[in-house]
């Protein structure tokens, strides 16, 4: 076995996060697949690299002294790749349509980080629903979709998709309600809530919702079909609740908590058009993209404070 390149992103993955699985998250692998990379690498080196406990992954005296050397190399790889890809005159055309979450700007942020050169145009869809028509006919090359339990979804003929991540869907309340200081909150104890949902919603999501609720015994009561800004002042006077992206920002006037045994969740995905200029690109996109949306998960402080106490859904 000869060391590459990706040998010392999986460590740096693994320093990063502290655990084993989360940096299989962020790397886009299954657990048993990067412990088992991880073993050839420190049989590669001779010892071990990090020390496995029940608070997680720290680096050996071996392993620290890798990593030190591993982040002074990779930066120069990257900019290798880009100055080649540069060189090459790589000028495609890229028509993205994303859901409307936060994938969106880390779609956008990574196209450019691997495409520099190529022309991007791209727009968000109130309906996730539109999307995988657009892949299907050709419209787009590119889109980021919401899949939600019970309502999966197929790729269309001549297009793939990849998943990113799932992620748990957090609660909003006002500082003022009774359970904003609970770590965790039982979705039972939100029956008697008015909840906001957004005026427009899929079938998806508000179907998976609806059920989710059904299964804990009651029926909820959506009193405000509004937009963002007008739910979080609705929120932050008391009137209701709201169901929001664990990877979002902190949000002012209001508190964020998750709820108990994450019922509610949804997954990422990343579709591309299997004849288009994303294809020979496809697996180092996703591999970027879901890099950056960990990066950015970890910068959210409920997100983070849970994934402390939880693995990855």
């Amino acid at each position: 076995m000869e060391l590459e390149v990706r040998h010392l992103r999986v460590l740096c993955a693994i320093a990063d996060t502290g655990s084993i699985s989360k940096a299989a998250a962020t790397m886009g692998m299954s657990q048993p697949a990067l412990a088992a990379q991880l073993r050839r690498i420190e049989r590669m080196f001779g010892g071990r690299l990090f020390e496995r406990g029940h608070d997680g992954a720290h680096p050996t005296a071996l392993g620290a002294w890798l990593l030190s050397r591993s982040r002074s190399l990779l930066p120069a790889f990257d900019d290798l790749e880009r100055s080649t890809r540069r060189f090459a005159g790589n000028s495609a055309h890229i028509r993205v349509a994303c859901a409307l979450t936060r994938l969106a700007g880390m779609v956008a942020r990574s196209l450019h980080g691997l495409l520099p050169d190529a022309q991007v145009s791209l727009r968000t869809e109130e309906s996730t629903e539109v999307i995988p028509g657009l892949l299907e006919s050709a419209r787009i090359e590119l889109a980021s979709l919401d899949e939600y339990p019970g309502h999966e979804m197929t790729a269309p003929h001549g297009t793939a998709y990849a998943h990113i991540a799932t992620e748990p869907i957090f609660v909003g309340l006002s500082p003022q309600h009774p359970l904003s200081g609970v770590d965790e909150i039982d979705l039972t104890d939100l029956a008697p809530e008015a909840w906001a949902q957004p005026g427009v919603l899929d079938a998806a999501p508000r179907e998976h919702f609806w059920d989710t609720c059904a299964a804990y015994g009651f029926t909820p009561r959506v009193a405000y079909g509004v937009t963002v800004d007008v739910a979080l002042d609705l929120i932050s006077e008391g009137r209701c609740v709201g169901l929001f992206q664990a990877s979002g920002p902190a949000r002012e006037r209001i508190v964020i908590r998750p709820l108990k045994d994450s019922p509610l969740r949804f997954t990422h995905l990343l579709g591309w058009t299997e004849q288009g200029p994303m294809e020979p690109h496809s697996k180092d996109l996703v591999q970027a993209v879901t890099k950056t949306y960990w990066a950015e998960a970890l910068r959210s402080p409920d997100y983070r404070a849970w994934l402390r106490r939880h693995k990855p859904l």
